[in-house]
């Protein structure tokens, strides 16, 4: 797992006003928490956030916190919690921080990346991905960035489930294993359904938005 130095401030003042104004020095209020500290107000910035975010980890990147108050610098270990973003512009407006230990498993999201060429599909069947990422647990220095799932057996009517996957040594998957993975469907089987999905995104979209920053 790469590991990536980010540079943090103690917020002395905290506020909507003041989160706009740290924002507006390209700047981003963040939150500190885990287990022994007391959640810790922090400014960490905008352009080194994005440029951790754009690792290959993504937002699973291990980050040592450089923590400055006053004269008094400190250093801590942590992965990104959440990420707060504009709804329309995507900038980033807050960043919850939790620390962690290299001797205590963490669970992450990452995504699965399919490899190889199914049969099926040769055969004119329709290769179908239901579920892009997965829940794993593992020690922060052994997460992987992704995992990988073969589809080169797949012939037409034929599912992978996500006890398929093959993690690394130390990774546990935490997805339930029943869950499908990959399908390989006949043209018209795809087809029929792929109507339900159609009248479902006719319908209005509802956003749900976080509670704000403060």
């Amino acid at each position: 797992m790469e590991r990536v130095r980010l540079e943090a401030e103690v917020r002395k003042r905290v506020g909507k006003e003041i989160a706009r104004k740290l924002r507006a020095q390209g700047k981003i209020p963040a939150i500190l928490y885990g287990r022994g500290i007391s959640p810790l107000p922090l400014a960490v910035e905008a352009k080194s956030l994005e440029a951790a975010l754009r690792t290959a980890a993504g937002g699973n990147v291990l980050l040592d916190v450089v923590i400055r108050e006053d004269a008094a610098e400190r250093s801590e270990l942590a992965m990104i919690a959440e990420v707060q973003r504009h709804v329309l512009r995507q900038d980033i407006l807050h960043v919850d921080l939790h620390r962690v230990s290299l001797e205590e498993r963490v669970r992450a999201r990452v995504p699965v990346l399919l490899r190889g060429e199914a049969p099926g599909v040769r055969a004119g069947g329709v290769l179908e991905q239901h579920l892009r990422e997965v829940e794993i647990e593992a020690l922060p220095t052994e997460l992987p960035a992704h995992l990988e799932v073969d589809v080169s057996g797949l012939q037409v009517g034929q599912v992978l489930h996500v006890r398929d996957i093959r993690p690394p040594e130390g990774v546990t998957v935490l997805t339930p294993g029943d869950e499908t993975l990959v399908t390989v469907s006949a043209p018209e089987a795809a087809e029929e359904a792929a109507f339900p999905e159609a009248e479902q995104a006719a319908q209005p979209e509802v956003i749900r938005r976080g509670r704000a920053e403060e």
